[in-house]
Formats: structure tokens, C-alpha cells, sequence
């Protein structure tokens, strides 16, 4: 069976994984995580928690961080499509503050690989699970976030894009920083 393969590096370390999948007439077998692969194109990272997000459409989740105990993510949607987003934190970084989205849907087999030093969220397009693996656990007292309404993410144009008339989105997630005040 190959190996997963780099689609795409949007920024240091920020890359987008074609998995290794097979189809017969049986089905489909899909490998959804590799340690060698993943350290083979240069993504060395201990997971330590697996988690599921079941979402309407329209949902908001995010986008989230923590500061104190940084996350890296593998991403992985289910069913459904969502629009990814991750906004770059690393100040050392050429695309500190710069947003990333990358549509996510079941049948491509992507992974999305996230380092530490961004904040993550998505849009939920449709109906839809997302599996996500962190490299940390989750510390209430240290989540921060950035306002997906931020006007360099282009929500409205998104939702337009994909007809959705109504999102769902906590008040503490409509309560984030934005980008120009982090």
C-alpha cells in the first residue's frame, strides 16, 4: 500500500495529506494515521486525544487556541464538507496573522495538518463529523480564540458562496479578538 503523499505546505508546516485509500468491490479501506508517513514529510508529532465533532450546517466552531499548552491538530472530515480555517499566531512567523481555509469533505481523503501557534475553527457546509487528533489535552483556563468574524476571513462571502442563510455560533465564540487586536 503507498504512503500518504504532501498535497500542498500553505505555510511552514501547515500541510494538507492525501491519505492512502484502496477501493475493490468489497468497499473502501482508508489509512486515516500513519506515524511513519506523517514523520516522512516532516510532521513528527505525538498525538495524544482523538475527538469527534458532530455539527449542523451552519455551525461555527472556533476559532480556538491555547497559549500556555499549544495544540497541533490532524484534521480528517467524516461526512458532510466543512470550510477549515486556521489563522497563523507564530510571530516569528512570515504569515504571522495570515488566514488559511481549506475545504474538507468526506471522499477526498485529506488530512490537514496543523502545527502549534494557530488558531483553528470551521463552518460546518453541511450536516457533518469531523475527527480531529491534538497533540495536547484540552485546559479550559488556557482557551483563547480569534473571531471568525474577522473581516480577513470573509465569512459572508463564504456563506454566500455555499447558501447558508443561518449560522450557530456560541456567544462565547462571537466574543473572540479580532485578528487586528491579537
Amino acid at each position: 500500500m503507498e504512503k500518504f503523499v504532501l498535497e500542498k505546505e500553505l505555510a511552514k508546516d501547515l500541510k494538507l495529506i492525501k491519505m492512502t485509500s484502496f477501493k475493490d468491490m468489497r468497499g473502501e479501506y482508508i489509512k486515516s494515521y500513519s506515524y511513519r508517513d506523517l514523520s516522512s514529510l516532516g510532521i513528527d508529532t505525538k498525538f495524544l486525544e482523538d475527538n469527534y465533532l458532530i455539527s449542523k450546517k451552519g455551525s461555527i466552531r472556533g476559532l480556538h487556541y491555547q497559549r500556555d499548552n499549544p495544540e497541533a491538530k490532524l484534521i480528517r472530515c467524516l461526512e458532510g464538507s466543512i470550510m477549515d480555517i486556521v489563522v497563523d499566531l507564530r510571530k516569528d512567523s512570515d504569515t504571522y496573522k495570515k488566514v488559511f481555509k481549506i475545504r474538507l469533505s468526506r471522499g477526498d481523503d485529506l488530512l490537514f495538518s496543523i502545527p502549534d501557534g494557530f488558531a483553528h475553527g470551521f463552518i460546518s457546509l453541511t450536516d457533518s463529523t469531523v475527527l480531529y487528533k491534538s497533540s495536547n489535552y484540552y485546559y479550559p483556563k488556557d482557551q483563547y480564540g480569534v473571531s471568525i468574524f474577522s473581516s480577513e476571513i470573509g465569512l459572508d462571502k463564504i456563506l454566500e458562496e455555499e447558501n447558508i442563510e443561518n449560522v450557530i455560533v456560541t456567544e462565547k465564540d462571537k466574543s473572540h479578538a479580532k485578528i487586528r487586536d491579537i
